[in-house]
């Protein structure tokens, strides 16, 4: 059973609200945004075997042993300046068609087959003529709807193999 969500989300305020989204799924969980990637190595398997990890905004290299020992998985949620992830250009045209492009991506990590995929992912195209800030802040919009479109699933199925999905029941 699901009881506890790791939350890796860098600034303090995306911990506070992604926290308060996900409580508001399943208000008993218990979230953690306490925990540094080392002290991930010093939690006890009895612990890790019913908790999910979660990473909002960035990647976090993880240990393969943590990784196996969470019975509910590691997902990262994350921008990607590339047309098509994990694939890089063949040509120079096709690396300068990818410029503009930015896609978000929700991905299940870990050895397990239903691990280590994407689960989640939304490309699109950011007017070269905004400033950069605008531009990061479209790539943020973005990538928090995706984590909002997938907040039951993370804080109440026991996998996110459906997370695309209506939920297919309720906490």
């Amino acid at each position: 059973m699901l009881k506890t969500i790791i939350l890796f989300a860098g600034r303090a305020d995306y911990q506070h609200a992604l926290s308060l989204l996900l409580r508001e799924h399943n208000p008993g969980l218990s979230i953690w945004t306490d925990v540094s990637a080392e002290d991930l190595d010093l939690l006890e398997p009895e612990v890790l075997q019913h908790s999910r990890l979660v990473c909002f905004g960035d990647t976090l290299p993880l240990a393969e042993r943590v990784v196996e020992q969470l019975g509910h998985g590691a997902y990262q949620f994350y921008a990607a300046p590339l047309q098509h992830p994990g694939l890089p250009p063949r040509t120079a045209a096709e690396a300068a068609d990818d410029a503009p492009c930015v896609s978000v991506i929700a991905k299940a990590i870990g050895r397990h087959p239903a691990f280590d995929q994407i689960i989640g992912i939304e490309t699109f195209t950011l007017p070269p003529s905004d400033e950069a800030a605008k531009r990061d802040r479209i790539a943020f919009t973005r990538l928090a709807h995706m984590f909002w479109r997938m907040s039951h699933a993370l804080a109440c199925e026991p996998t996110l193999a459906n997370a695309g999905h209506a939920p297919s029941r309720w906490c």
